[in-house]
């Protein structure tokens, strides 16, 4: 695996501190809804987004940086056991996948939990719901499953091995030629979002996947939505 180093691509990265600080009290991940579907076909990565992108935000319509205690853009490695601190669902490669909390997309979600309801209920006056588009899609390759149980990142972006502008509703990416990497392993794919109509840009949301080689192809076995805590 390369040695990544996780840096802040926001004016916020002060805010990094307080990310081992939150423990049991931590609000959820964000909820969102911006990649639909991963699939692997003939050695290439499909990404379909989501018909209708939006993100729950406490951003207000007025900050320059959406309102948030926990830091977005930026992913540091965190190990042990797949995850961060923190309450809610980890174990990314490390058996926790089967029961993890599911999304409306059927992603398993990073951090969710059954705590999730209670808190977007008590801060429902506090919480937007903004239509999105994707101004960029990311995908990088973050290494072996041994790799990640060690380093796995969390939430935030990482140094992409490509990137791609504006895409369209189908981005593809060929798997099977990273011939500077072992082909199976985990993945990130991100999506950096921007609203729709107040052009508010609301950093990225991020997916890790585990890619299999198998007797008949690559396959998609898990897939994470990794989403920085509202």
């Amino acid at each position: 695996m390369r040695r990544r180093q996780f840096i802040a691509t926001t004016g916020i990265g002060a805010l990094t501190a307080l990310g081992g600080c939150l423990g049991n009290k931590s609000p959820p991940p964000r909820r969102s809804s911006v990649i639909s579907d991963f699939e692997v076909s003939n050695g290439t990565l499909v990404v379909d987004l989501a018909t209708d992108k939006w993100v729950l935000s406490r951003y207000d319509g007025a900050q320059q940086s959406p309102a948030i205690v926990s830091p977005v853009g930026v992913a540091s490695a965190k190990g042990s056991s797949g995850g961060s601190g923190g309450r809610g669902a980890t174990g990314r490669g490390t058996g926790g996948y089967t029961s993890a909390p599911r999304t409306g997309h059927g992603h398993a979600w990073y951090h969710g939990g059954d705590y999730t309801d209670d808190w977007y209920d008590d801060h429902e006056d506090e919480v937007t719901q903004y239509p999105v588009t994707v101004a960029a899609l990311g995908v990088a390759y973050l290494g072996s499953t041994d790799q990640m149980r060690d380093e796995a990142p969390d939430a935030g972006t990482v140094p992409w091995d490509r990137e791609f502008q504006n895409p369209s509703e189908t981005v593809t990416y060929d798997v099977a030629d990273r011939q500077e990497f072992s082909q199976a392993g985990w993945y990130r794919i991100g999506a950096n979002i921007v609203g729709t109509d107040s052009n508010h840009d609301f950093r990225w949301e991020c997916y890790d996947l585990e890619i299999s080689d198998t007797a008949t192809g690559f396959n998609v076995d898990e897939q994470w939505k990794v989403s920085p805590r509202i």
